[in-house]
C-alpha cells in the first residue's frame, strides 16, 4: 500500500530495527525521559492494545501522559509500583454503556473491570443537544473518561414524534442538521435503536435520509439492529446499507442471535459483514460475553399497539379486540425470542420469571402476564432474558472486527444485568485463561485499540509514549467475573490497580475518589479506521505549515519508521519556525497510526527551554475542516494548545 498526502509518504511494509527504548528513538539517538515522573510502574508485561505479544517493561507517567515505554531503572520517580507478575494494558474502552450519572464519581462497578472509558448514550438514547451534555459533563465529577453519542431515536422523537409517520422532506432536513451539529460539537458518532420505538416504525431509506451524508466527520453508525431474533440476517444487511448510504462505519452492536431456531445465524451475518470490507467499507460490531440480554419488557410489544407511546399502548390493553390481538402476537414472539417464558426474568420483581407470574395471575398467556405486568408498572419494567447460544457467543466473541462492549455501564444497582460489574473480566478469565477461546493479547486488542480506533481516537487505546495515561494492571491468575443473575451486584477480582489520565482511581479494589475522568471530545481529524497500529509504515514529510487564524507558520520535517508489531516508531521528527527556532523536537515517538490520506503520531518531543512535553500530531487529507484539496495539520502539545493549519511542501 502506498499512501500519499501532500509531501508525505506512508509505506506498509518496511524493515527496520527499534531502538534500545521501545519505540523512543530520535535520529538513532536513544533518549530516555528527563526529569521526575509521576509515576512508574515497573516489571510487568506490557501488552501495548495492538495485538502484539505481551513484553517485560516499565512503563512511565507524567502530566497524565505516558512518556516512556521500556527499562526505566534508575529513573526518578514520586511513585514506583512493582507490577511483577501482573499484566499491564491499556485502560479499557466501553463502546457500549448506559451509565448512570449518580454513579459516576466512583464508578466502582466499571474501575474494577478495568474499564477507564466509556461511549456513552448507545442504543439511539444518546441526547441530541451534545453541546449542552458536555457543559453539564464537564461539571460533574468523573472517575472515568466519557465519549458520548449522539441518539438517533432521540432526534427522531423530538423531530418526527411518537406516532407510526412519514417524516416530511423539511423534518428530514431538521434531523441532517442536528446530526452534523453533533459531529461538529465532539460527538463520537450515531448511535441507534431500530429495534425500539418510535424509531422502530422508520424505514431505512428515512433513515439515511435523516442522518444524511455525514462521510466527511469519518466516524460510526452505532446500531442496535431492527431485529436480532427471526430477522437478525437481514437487520444487518439494512445495517450496513445505512452505513453505505451515509458514509459512516456500520457498527452492530451487542450482535447477537436470539432465539432457538435462528442459532448459528452468526456465520452469515459476520459473512456479511466481511463481504462489505472487501468492498472497500468498514464494518464491524461489539459483543457482550453472556447469552442473556436485558432490556425492557415492552420490547414484546408490536409496533401497532404502541403507536403514539405509552399511553396509547395501554388504552389499547383496555380495548378487548385489541388485547387478542396484542396476546397472540406477544405470545409467538416471547417464543421466538427466548423458547420458554421461564426464560425471562425481572431483576427489580427478585428474578421472579415471566412464567411465574403467568401463574401468579391464574394460568394466565404469555401475551396475557406480559401486558398486566407491563400495566402494573406504568408501561415498562426492565427485564433479563436467556436468548442466545454458546456458539454463537463464541464466534463474535472471536471475530477479529468485533470489539468487546458491556452493554452496562457504571452503576450501583442490585436489580440488573450483571455485565454491570462483570464484562471485561469474564472474558479474561473465563474466556482467556480458563477454556482458551482468545489468547490474551487478542482479547486485550479487543477491549483497547480495537475500540478506540473505532471510535476514532488517537491518544488512547494504546500503551506509547504520547499516549493519555489510561492504564489497567491485573493479575492474569486471578482476574474473574463474580456477578451472577441472582446477586449482580458482586465485584470483579484481579484487577489491582488503575490510571485514569495519569491519576490512580484504584488501588486494591476500591476506588481512590480521584475524579480524574474527563468529557472527552471528537475533533474532525479522528477518524473511524480499521486498526493498523502492529503494521509496518514508514512517514516522511518536509513542509510549512500555515496556522489558521493568522498565528503564523510552522516548519515541519520528520521521517518515521515503524516495523511490523513494533511498539513504535524510531525517526526524527522537528517543528520549528520557518526561520530555523526550534518549537518541539522528537525524543521519544508512539505508535504512527494511518487511514486512507490520513496519519497521526504521539510521542514526547523537547520544548524551547529544554522541558520534554508529550505531543500528538495529525496530518490530514481528509479533514471536514479543511478547504478543497488542502491538507490540514493539528499539532496538540501538552501545555500549548492545539494548533491547526494547512500544510504546503517546503
Amino acid at each position: 500500500m502506498l499512501l500519499l498526502v501532500g509531501a508525505l509518504v506512508v509505506v506498509a511494509a518496511v524493515a527496520i530495527t527499534a531502538g534500545v527504548w521501545l519505540g523512543a528513538n530520535n535520529g538513532g539517538v536513544t533518549a530516555a525521559p528527563q526529569g521526575r515522573l509521576d509515576v512508574v510502574i515497573a516489571g510487568g508485561t506490557v501488552f501495548d492494545g495492538t495485538g502484539s505479544a505481551g513484553r517485560l517493561a516499565d512503563v512511565g507517567v507524567r502530566d497524565g501522559r505516558i512518556v516512556a515505554v521500556g527499562d526505566l531503572d534508575g529513573v526518578d520517580a514520586d511513585r514506583t509500583v512493582d507490577a511483577s507478575g501482573r499484566y499491564v494494558t491499556p485502560g479499557f474502552i466501553d463502546l457500549h454503556s448506559h451509565a448512570e450519572l449518580d454513579a459516576l464519581a466512583d464508578a466502582k462497578s466499571s474501575l474494577t473491570q478495568g474499564v477507564t472509558t466509556e461511549a456513552i448514550g448507545p442504543d439511539g438514547m444518546g441526547r441530541a443537544d451534545i453541546a449542552a451534555q458536555f457543559d453539564e459533563l464537564d461539571g460533574i465529577d468523573t472517575a472515568i473518561n466519557l465519549a458520548p453519542y449522539i441518539g438517533f431515536n432521540t432526534v427522531w422523537t423530538e423531530v418526527v414524534g411518537e406516532a407510526d409517520v412519514r417524516p416530511t422532506a423539511e423534518q428530514s432536513a431538521r434531523m441532517q442538521a442536528m446530526f452534523a451539529q453533533a459531529m461538529s460539537d465532539g460527538a463520537w458518532g450515531v448511535s441507534s435503536g431500530l429495534g425500539y420505538f418510535p424509531a422502530r416504525y422508520s424505514t431505512t431509506d428515512e433513515v439515511a435520509a435523516a442522518i444524511g451524508d455525514l462521510a466527511g466527520w469519518r466516524a460510526m453508525f452505532s446500531d442496535h439492529m431492527r431485529d436480532e431474533t427471526n430477522h437478525a440476517v437481514e437487520a444487518v444487511e439494512e445495517n450496513l446499507r445505512i452505513g453505505a448510504a451515509t458514509g459512516l462505519m456500520a457498527e452492530a452492536t451487542h450482535m447477537k442471535v436470539a432465539g432457538p431456531g435462528n442459532w448459528g445465524g452468526s456465520a452469515e451475518m459476520l459473512a456479511l459483514q466481511a463481504d462489505a470490507r472487501a468492498d472497500g467499507r468498514l464494518a464491524g460490531g461489539d459483543v457482550y460475553p453472556y447469552t442473556a440480554a436485558s432490556t425492557g419488557l415492552s420490547f414484546y410489544i408490536p409496533g401497532w399497539a404502541q403507536d403514539g407511546g405509552t399511553e396509547a399502548m395501554l388504552d389499547r390493553f383496555d380495548d378487548p379486540a385489541s388485547r387478542a390481538r396484542i396476546d397472540q402476537e406477544v405470545s409467538a414472539f416471547v417464543v421466538d425470542d427466548v423458547g420458554e417464558p421461564a426464560n425471562i426474568t425481572f431483576p427489580v420483581l427478585g428474578n421472579a420469571s415471566l412464567a411465574d407470574l403467568m401463574v401468579e395471575y391464574g394460568d394466565v398467556t404469555i401475551g396475557e402476564a406480559v401486558m398486566r405486568t407491563l400495566a402494573e408498572h406504568g408501561g415498562d419494567i426492565p427485564c433479563v432474558m436467556q436468548i442466545g447460544s454458546e456458539d454463537d457467543l463464541e464466534a463474535f466473541l472471536t471475530d477479529p472486527f468485533l470489539a468487546i462492549s458491556s452493554d452496562g455501564g457504571a452503576t450501583e444497582s442490585d436489580e440488573t444485568h450483571p455485565r454491570h460489574y462483570g464484562t471485561y473480566p469474564r472474558v479474561l478469565g473465563r474466556y482467556v485463561r480458563e477454556q482458551g477461546v482468545l489468547s490474551w493479547e487478542e482479547a486485550i486488542r479487543k477491549i483497547t485499540g480495537l475500540p478506540a480506533t473505532m471510535l476514532g481516537m488517537v491518544d488512547r487505546g494504546f500503551i506509547a509514549p504520547g499516549m493519555a495515561a489510561d492504564l489497567t494492571v491485573f493479575d492474569p491468575e486471578r482476574i474473574i467475573d463474580r456477578a451472577t443473575f441472582p446477586e449482580p451486584k458482586q465485584y470483579s477480582e484481579g484487577v489491582e490497580l488503575v490510571f485514569v489520565n495519569g491519576e490512580l482511581a484504584l488501588e486494591d479494589g476500591e476506588p481512590t475518589g480521584a475524579a480524574a475522568g474527563e468529557a472527552l471530545r471528537r475533533s474532525p481529524g479522528m477518524p473511524t479506521r480499521p486498526q493498523d497500529a502492529a503494521e509496518a509504515k514508514r512517514v516522511t514529510t518536509e513542509g510549512i505549515v500555515e496556522l489558521e487564524d493568522g498565528a503564523g507558520e510552522l516548519a515541519v520535517d520528520l521521517s518515521l519508521e515503524q516495523t511490523a508489531d513494533a511498539p513504535g516508531a524510531v525517526g526524527g521528527l522537528s517543528v520549528t519556525t520557518p526561520e530555523g527556532e526550534p518549537i518541539l523536537t522528537g525524543e521519544r515517538l508512539g505508535l504512527v497510526q494511518s487511514a486512507e490520506g490520513w496519519w497521526s503520531v504521539t510521542g514526547v518531543g523537547r520544548v524551547p527551554g529544554g522541558e520534554e512535553r508529550s505531543f500528538v500530531l495529525i496530518v490530514d487529507e481528509h479533514d471536514p475542516l479543511a478547504g478543497e484539496g488542502e491538507t490540514r495539520v493539528t499539532l496538540r502539545v501538552d501545555g500549548s494548545g492545539d494548533r491547526h493549519g494547512t500544510l504546503s511542501p517546503r
